[in-house]
């Protein structure tokens, strides 16, 4: 019986920190400074943010993206001055990027509905499109399975001229995007369901939608029923509404530098890894110009690729073009909260683990720090290869770790049961007739005992070797039963990973319709710390 949960380790791929705060130990719990929902949403009730506007630029966002009116009516929700909001993100991934993206979505939902409850204030699932970010090789490709099970790639493999946000970077090669789709059909095939699902892929990734609106159309189109919303920051409003929290980052260097230098001192003595490696110089804020690149300080001058400018140059070119900067990874956390008044922050093992490392500059913006969560993680496992788990004896664990030691234990098992009494049978004989002639050997001459020994091992070496080649035969008469344990293996860690890291969405979709998202929905625990199997055999 395969479990429901998968007990967190590191054959997940889980680093100490984040292990030891999922079992809420000491010093892990120390770096996180909120933990009580309640006491945060206290704490944000006498923090201002101007909902009118952020929900006059959530409203903007959502309707070009397609949004119903269940997530229209959330946004409005927004404006009781008692709402929160649950927030999760990730960058805008090729038709949805691996589905940790929509395991994202899927908890803040749940998480949404759940605090709601608890708290009776209004609580709001926002899900932040990482705009800012310019790592095209993170977002440009996707995988699937394919017909015989085996991961396959699909890429959009053109890059813009110079390094841009992805809420910048359009679809602009006609041929490479439909050399992409076409790619995604192939490999996902024909079905009941794929018309309405390529209809909705094709009306998303168009040559005049980016990243960020293709990736918001297709998500909208998912979640159509559940009310998420749906956030960029790369938003010329959103980032005329941030100057003030730009101008802090800038004034406030000093300050930044030492409550990041601290934590992370911290963090090292404690015995864990730094997940976010920057520079001394670094200011923790983008510039786009010529391409988006690292503002780095020396002293009081600043410097983006190759121009210099002073701190009052730099603070009037933020005002009078705020829409060219953006946070790096460490402030952009800060910049949530600042936007929106942020209960809980859900992020994954590796958001977690950096997460550590700023906590303690939320209070030099003013803000509480959220709780921050983790996400829930799951595998999704089709009914016919729970079967085959079963049948085979093969856990999950077997599978995430070296998969030659599941096929030689199912092998082993399935050894004619004959021929392994046989030749247990022909190796004792063999030992007791030369233990017979030994014996009677040293009784006429005792000094030929460490010959013999070394004979019998002689004999007893390829006897054994003997068998290894009558069970190597048999691993090639099995080659069907070891093909189906690597696509056993390919369904459940594709890529030598977990599922949710590499597969997308709409594998499942092309084989169970859009109504695995409310199935997922349901079967989902977004407060469980284990690895959580949802098993297809439950779908109907």
């Amino acid at each position: 019986m395969i479990p429901n949960l998968i007990t967190p380790g590191k054959n997940l791929g889980y680093k100490d920190i984040f292990l030891d705060f999922l079992a809420g130990k000491n010093p892990p719990k120390h770096f996180y400074l909120a933990d009580n929902l309640e006491r945060v949403a206290e704490i944000l009730d006498r923090v201002t943010f101007d909902r009118e506007k952020i929900a006059a630029i959530l409203r903007k966002q959502n309707e070009l993206y397609g949004a119903s009116p269940k997530t229209m009516e959330n946004i409005e929700r927004l404006k009781n001055p008692r709402a929160v909001c649950v927030l999760a993100g990730q960058q805008a991934g090729l038709l949805g990027g691996p589905l940790f993206s929509i395991v994202k979505m899927l908890g803040i939902l749940k998480s949404a509905r759940l605090y709601e409850q608890k708290l009776k204030r209004p609580v709001i699932p926002v899900f932040w499109i990482a705009g800012d970010d310019h790592d095209f090789d993170e977002v440009n490709h996707m995988f699937l399975l394919n017909r015989a099970s085996e991961p396959c790639e699909i890429t959009y493999p053109t890059p813009p001229e110079k390094e841009l946000p992805i809420a910048e970077i359009y679809f602009s090669d006609r041929e490479e995007l439909s050399r992409a789709l076409d790619k995604t059909r192939e490999c996902l095939g024909e079905s009941d369901f794929t018309p309405e699902l390529f209809d909705l892929i094709d009306r998303s990734y168009t040559p005049g939608d980016t990243f960020v609106t293709a990736f918001g159309k297709i998500t909208a189109g998912l979640f159509r029923d559940f009310g998420l919303v749906l956030f960029s920051p790369g938003d010329p409003e959103v980032k005329r509404y941030a100057i003030p929290f730009f101008e802090t980052i800038l004034n406030r260097q000093d300050d930044l530098h030492d409550r990041i230098q601290n934590t992370n001192d911290a963090i090292l003595k404690a015995g864990y890894h730094i997940q976010v490696e920057k520079k001394e110089n670094a200011t923790h804020f983008f510039y786009n110009h010529d391409g988006r690149k690292p503002v780095m300080r020396d002293g009081d001058r600043f410097t983006c690729g190759e121009k210099t400018v002073t701190r009052d140059e730099l603070l009037n070119c933020l005002r009078e073009t705020p829409q060219l900067f953006s946070p790096d990874v460490m402030t952009r956390p800060v910049l949530q909260s600042y936007l929106f008044p942020t209960l809980a922050q859900k992020g994954g093992p590796s958001e977690i683990a950096y997460l550590a490392q700023i906590n303690p500059i939320f209070e030099l913006f003013g803000l509480p720090a959220p709780c921050h969560q983790a996400r829930p993680t799951l595998t999704v496992l089709e009914k016919r290869f729970e079967k085959q788990m079963d049948e085979y004896e093969i856990s999950f664990d077997d599978l995430t770790g070296d998969i030659e030691q599941a096929v030689n234990r199912v092998l082993e098992r399935s050894f004619p049961e004959k021929l392994e009494n046989n030749y247990a049978t022909l190796h004792k004989s063999v030992k007791d007739a030369f233990d017979e002639f030994k014996n009677t050997s040293l009784e006429f001459d005792a000094s030929l005992k460490k010959f013999a020994e070394q004979i019998y091992g002689k004999i007893d070496y390829n006897l054994k070797a003997f068998e290894s080649k009558v069970f190597a035969a048999h691993k090639k008469k099995s080659q069907e039963t070891r093909d189906k344990i690597y696509r056993l293996r390919n369904a459940v860690c594709p890529n030598r990973g977990l599922q949710e890291r590499s597969i997308n969405i709409t594998y499942f979709i092309a084989r169970y319709g859009f109504g695995i998202i409310p199935f997922l929905y349901e079967k989902i625990d977004s407060e469980q710390k284990a690895h959580q199997i949802i098993k297809m055999s439950e779908f109907v």
